[in-house]
């Protein structure tokens, strides 16, 4: 699985927002081929979202337009979320799991596998994340290695995997 810089950089501007406590998050596009999954874009939650401590609600609109805007430029689909556990650890909750599945379940969304990338803070303060494939049979932890210049590389990203 492989991330652009752009992705990166949208996931750790709005994780910041998370050191208030709160989570937050947005919706990742990009291609999932039969070469691999690249996630091109990674949306913010936009203006009307609903955060709380143990869960993020994206704005639905606002992720609309993003994902409009991503298959107009590059013809980027929805392959997953992303959002912080400011708190938690970096693994998906129950709630994330069964959120995850209800898309997997979904006949009219058509996923047959969904990316979901969960950030939080180091001790630090910096931005780390982890990256997980879920299926509908497995959920397994995937390593995230940064795209450049057009060619699959593996990088120290603007985020601490």
């Amino acid at each position: 699985m492989t991330i652009t810089d752009v992705a990166l950089t949208a996931i750790a501007r709005e994780a910041l927002r998370s050191v208030d406590g709160l989570e937050t998050g947005g919706i990742l596009l990009g291609a999932d081929t039969a070469n691999g999954i690249v996630i091109q874009h990674a949306g913010d939650a936009g203006p009307n979202a609903k955060r709380a401590e143990r869960t993020f609600l994206r704005d639905l609109d606002h992720a609309r337009r993003i994902a409009q805007s991503a298959w107009v430029e590059d013809g980027s689909q929805w392959i997953g979320e992303w959002h912080t556990h400011p708190a938690g650890e970096l693994s998906p909750s129950d709630v994330d799991l069964h959120s995850y599945m209800q898309h997997l379940h979904d006949v009219d969304l058509g996923f047959n596998r969904f990316v979901a990338i969960i950030a939080g803070f180091d001790s630090s303060a910096r931005v780390i994340v982890t990256t997980w494939l879920i299926e509908r049979d497995r959920i397994q932890p995937v390593p995230l290695k940064k795209l450049t210049v057009g060619s699959p590389r593996e990088e120290s990203p603007p985020l601490k995997p």
